[in-house]
C-alpha cells in the first residue's frame, strides 16, 4: 500500500500530470433490481470481458502451456531407476516425470539461463521456472514449486513442500520471493485489460516492466540484507 501511493504520487507528477478535474458522481435512486436487469447487466459484463480480455489471455496461456510443455524428453531419468528395480510408487513416478518434462522444456531452459540475472534476489532456475508459469496467475506459483521438486501427493511418508522448501532455501530467499511475487508484474489478465482499457500496449509495457523492475530491486535488497542478518 505503501508503495501504492508513492507510485502514485510519482506517476501523478510525472506521466500523468496535467489539471485536476472535479469529482462528480451522482447517484441513482435505489431500487429493487428485476431478474431481466441482472441477467442483461450479468451478459453485458461478461461479453464485454470475453470480448476484451479473453482473445489475449487465450494467446498468452497457448504460448506459456507450448513453453512449459515442450520439448519432451527422450528418455526419463525415472523410468531407468524403476527399471533398477528403485522402489517407487506410481504416483512419484508420474510426479517425478512431470518435474523432469518441466526442467527440459523452454520455461525451465529459460529459467536456467535468466540465474545470472536472477541471482542477486537469491533465485535459483526452479523459483524461475515456477514464476513464469506464475504469470498465468500468482497463486500457481506454489504448485509449479511442487511439480519442480517433484512432490508426492498424500501419504504418510511424503515431505510436504514446507519442509522441502526449508531445506534447499534460507530465510531470506524466502523474504525475497515473498517481496518479487508480491510487487512483480500482475498476471497476464491485468496486463490485458490494461492494453484494452488504454489502447495501447505501451502502458502494458510499462506496467510490466515497472513493478517489475521495482520488484527487482527491493528483492535483491532485501535478500542482501537478508542473508547478513538473518542467513
Amino acid at each position: 500500500i505503501f508503495l501504492g501511493l508513492i507510485m502514485a504520487r510519482v506517476l501523478r507528477k510525472t506521466l500523468l500530470g496535467g489539471s485536476e478535474a472535479p469529482f462528480v458522481m451522482e447517484l441513482p435512486p435505489y431500487r429493487m433490481p428485476s431478474k431481466r436487469s441482472i441477467f442483461l447487466h450479468m451478459w453485458n459484463r461478461s461479453a464485454m470481458y470475453l470480448r476484451k480480455a479473453g482473445t489475449i489471455i487465450l494467446g498468452i496461456s497457448i504460448v506459456l502451456w507450448a513453453l512449459m510443455s515442450f520439448p519432451k524428453p527422450e528418455q526419463y531419468e525415472v523410468d531407468i531407476q524403476l527399471g533398477q528395480s528403485v522402489a517407487m510408487s506410481e504416483a512419484a513416478a508420474e510426479q517425478a516425470r512431470a518435474a523432469e518434462d518441466l526442467r527440459y522444456s523452454l520455461a525451465g531452459r529459460i529459467g536456467r539461463m535468466l540465474e545470472p540475472v536472477t541471482a542477486p534476489m537469491g533465485f535459483d532456475w526452479r523459483i524461475n521456472t515456477a514464476f513464469l508459469g506464475a504469470f498465468a496467475a500468482k497463486e500457481v506459483f506454489v504448485a509449479q514449486m511442487a511439480i519442480v521438486f517433484a512432490m508426492e501427493d498424500g501419504g504418510e511418508d511424503s515431505l510436504g513442500l514446507r519442509t522441502v522448501l526449508t531445506r534447499n532455501y534460507s530465510a531470506a530467499q524466502g523474504l525475497a520471493i515473498l517481496i518479487f511475487a508480491l510487487l512483480a508484474t500482475p498476471c497476464m489478465a491485468t496486463v490485458a485489460i490494461t492494453r484494452r482499457e488504454s489502447g495501447r500496449w505501451g502502458w502494458a509495457a510499462l506496467q510490466w516492466g515497472g513493478l517489475t523492475g521495482m520488484a527487482y530491486i527491493l528483492a535483491t535488497l532485501a535478500y542482501q540484507l537478508g542473508s547478513r542478518l538473518i542467513g
